[in-house]
């Protein structure tokens, strides 16, 4: 599936290995076009932005020709939207190069933009706001279910040009817009998604200075108020302070300012309980939406380590056959747990091609930093601690020591008990299919019972009663095998 963005600001094409249910980026390139510069004061694109976004879009579709791309859409927001001259634009695009291109309403870039978050986060439940270049498009959304929405001219480029790059005037432009959404405060206490490139950037800023051990951006939550003081920091600050100070690039300097002053009083109207910056958007709800329905209702985390597991498998067990063995263990715990176990059971295979004084930690960092979604950065670490404990891992070391005080002391040793349960059954069946339904664990209040048919007794060996055992103590239950 090939999707080219034509922004306000940036024209990109991102190719996604598909069938998936993970948009999962094979090739991803971006040209700062400058599309929507001046559209606030001339209504028209930018003479050079249509320029240098036709010579770009020209290596685009060729680029998509030579991949034999078989699905591929090109997609125009706010600024081919606004302008006068749009319509030609958009002619001039399918007569060149072959291709038609959508011009997305304000309701559908809003809610191509919620669909980006769905797509990982099936259950979300507040407010998208997805701010581009030309733009902030918004929509509530109540455990999945869209509400309202609204697209606002707050993008950072057109803030910062209808401001004239003065930041009190920024600030009453700013608040008088919101003051047209009075939905936006109806439901205070739940979640702002973040969504777009210069609300990233502002994560990665806030990573950086606060020493925040995972530099991983998708699902990356912080406490509303904590967010909201640190987007009045940035957008108090000038260009060259950002550069100097902050290593911001000089591109992104000159209006991220505004961008924080959008997000700073979008906190303050909404009012919610934590802000969680998306990795997602409006390319992968494009994504999601060309998805066949079976696809769509699938698990995102799931299917995605399904996908690792097909790709970077041998022989090893399926991942079903080993979460549906453990499950007597955690019988007592949740739903989400349990989903766990299943994710962390399709990826503790994962190392298996590494040299073995290194598979344990280079499983940790890959599974730390796999691109996958619908999962909270605390999962995320406990995924990576099970399958670097499945691979006995020391978690004396220091990449592990990093991230490891995310987690409670409960959570560390939930995740320590999913990795030896994940060794002892790769240990137990050798990795081949079919071994582990002949055995089944048994827990009751005081015992950990390994029960074995006849026929597979000879499978029981010093080294399998010594894990075992490892499990039993783990659980503090004392083990039996039968």
């Amino acid at each position: 599936i090939g999707i080219v963005d034509i922004g306000s600001n940036t024209v990109r094409l991102v190719v996604y290995d598909a069938p998936a249910r993970l948009p999962i980026p094979i090739f991803n390139e971006r040209v700062a076009c400058g599309l929507g510069k001046g559209l606030g004061q001339t209504g028209r694109l930018n003479p050079e932005g249509v320029e240098l976004a036709m010579r770009t879009l020209g290596r685009f579709t060729n680029l998509v020709r030579e991949m034999k791309v078989e699905r591929f859409v090109l997609l125009a927001t706010a600024a081919v939207r606004e302008a006068a001259d749009g319509s030609d634009f958009v002619e001039g695009i399918k007569h060149r190069f072959g291709f038609p291109v959508r011009v997305l309403s304000g309701t559908e870039e809003a809610r191509l933009g919620a669909m980006g978050i769905l797509g990982g986060s099936p259950k979300a439940d507040g407010i998208s706001g997805d701010m581009g270049g030309g733009s902030l498009d918004l929509v509530s959304l109540d455990m999945g279910e869209f509400g309202n929405s609204a697209t606002l001219p707050l993008g950072h480029l057109r803030v910062a040009e209808d401001s004239g790059s003065d930041p009190s005037r920024a600030r009453d432009l700013i608040a008088k817009q919101f003051d047209s959404c009075r939905w936006l405060g109806e439901a205070p206490g739940h979640t702002l998604y973040a969504v777009g490139g210069a609300w990233r950037a502002i994560a990665r800023i806030y990573i950086d200075q606060t020493k925040y051990p995972l530099s991983v951006l998708d699902n990356f939550t912080v406490d509303a108020e904590e967010a909201r003081s640190f987007a009045q920091l940035i957008g108090g600050q000038s260009p060259k302070s950002l550069e100097q100070t902050i290593g911001v690039a000089r591109r992104r300097a000159d209006t991220l300012p505004f961008a924080a002053l959008v997000l700073g009083r979008l906190l303050e109207v909404t009012q919610p309980k934590q802000l969680i910056f998306s990795g997602y958007g409006l390319r992968e709800g494009q994504f999601f939406e060309m998805l066949s329905p079976e696809m769509k209702k699938e698990d995102p985390l799931i299917s995605a380590c399904e996908g690792f597991a097909i790709r970077g498998g041998r022989f090893s067990v399926h991942g079903e056959e080993i979460a549906s063995w453990m499950e007597p263990v955690f019988k007592d715990e949740s739903e989400n747990y349990h989903r766990l176990c299943h994710a962390a059971a399709l990826l503790s295979d994962i190392g298996w091609t590494e040299h073995p004084d290194y598979r344990a930690l280079h499983s940790f960092i890959r599974v730390l930093r796999l691109p996958i979604s619908g999962v909270t950065h605390r999962q995320r670490i406990m995924l990576a601690l099970a399958v670097f404990i499945r691979y006995d891992g020391k978690r004396r070391q220091y990449e592990v020591r990093q991230v490891r005080d995310l987690l409670s002391e409960k959570d560390q040793h939930r995740a320590s008990v999913m990795g030896v349960a994940l060794r002892f059954a790769h240990l137990l069946s050798g990795g081949v299919p079919g071994i582990l339904p002949r055995t089944r664990l048994k827990m009751s209040k005081s015992k950990l019972k390994l029960i074995v048919d006849k026929a597979s007794h000879v499978l029981i060996g010093e080294t399998v009663e010594s894990l075992f055992d490892d499990l039993a103590d783990m659980l503090n239950l004392m083990g039996k095998i039968k």
